[in-house]
């Protein structure tokens, strides 16, 4: 059974105009529920959507009527919730999902340590917040944010360090070094001895350089937070490195 076959069905689905039965049939056309989604992000969408407040533990009588007709079927993991998909994906499928979708969950709760997010809130709260906002949701401006985050690190610690010549293009008067030479500098300029960044630290951040000029310049693909994810501890370890300077 294929996904349009499944939306389909769920466009020919006669229900009461204006309720939540009509969002959520909205919301399955639009591919809201192409991965699974919990009963709290459900109902947090509906009242985004329809402006009609809708409680969690109420999601599962508006399911029912979708469940019937084999629209979509609920995936209970041990110890959590129920999630929501098209029936299109299989429980296998969808199991993995979760679990993917469990680790964006839990870098979202604390994505940068309380300490480091004070040493940069001065020169980057609008940057943090921006990303708070994007990561999990838009993996396109959350690879862009973290990108331009690390570039603006490295301008300013090399400023303040006296050091921001290093950085800049001769090529180009006014102009900085491209990110990837930014970071080979960083790789061997040193400061008391140890370098700004780690060789290794340096050489695992061209992973997140890579994916904010693939969501600014490629417009081929989309880049998914499920790729972002695993390049995270190579990028903190980045800015906690380039943080101990400012």
């Amino acid at each position: 059974m294929s996904g349009k076959s499944v939306k389909d069905r769920a466009r020919s689905l006669e229900v009461v105009a204006g309720g939540h039965h009509e969002t959520i049939k909205r919301l399955i056309c639009d591919g809201f529920f192409d991965k699974p989604v919990s009963s709290e992000e459900l109902a947090k969408r509906i009242s985004e959507k329809s402006g009609k407040r809708l409680k969690t533990n109420h999601v599962q009588t508006y399911i029912k009527k979708f469940l019937s007709e084999d629209i979509l079927h609920g995936i209970k993991p041990v110890g959590r919730h129920a999630y929501w998909v098209l029936t299109s994906v299989s429980r296998a499928a969808a199991l993995a999902l979760i679990g993917k979708d469990r680790k964006v969950q839990e870098l979202q709760t604390e994505l940068l340590s309380e300490h480091l997010s004070k040493k940069l809130k001065r020169d980057f709260a609008r940057e943090l917040e921006e990303l708070q906002d994007n990561f999990g949701r838009h993996g396109n401006s959350t690879a862009f944010l973290l990108r331009k985050i690390l570039e603006k690190l490295l301008i300013i610690v090399f400023a303040k360090n006296n050091k921001e010549h290093l950085l800049e293009d001769n090529q180009r008067p006014g102009g900085f070094k491209g990110l990837k030479e930014m970071i080979e500098v960083a790789a061997h300029e040193k400061h008391q001895g140890l370098p700004f960044l780690t060789h290794k630290t340096a050489q695992e951040t061209k992973g997140i350089k890579f994916l904010g000029d693939t969501a600014a310049h490629n417009p081929k693909v989309n880049v998914a937070m499920t790729t972002i994810v695993p390049q995270m501890p190579y990028i903190i370890t980045a800015y906690e490195e380039l943080a101990k300077l400012l």
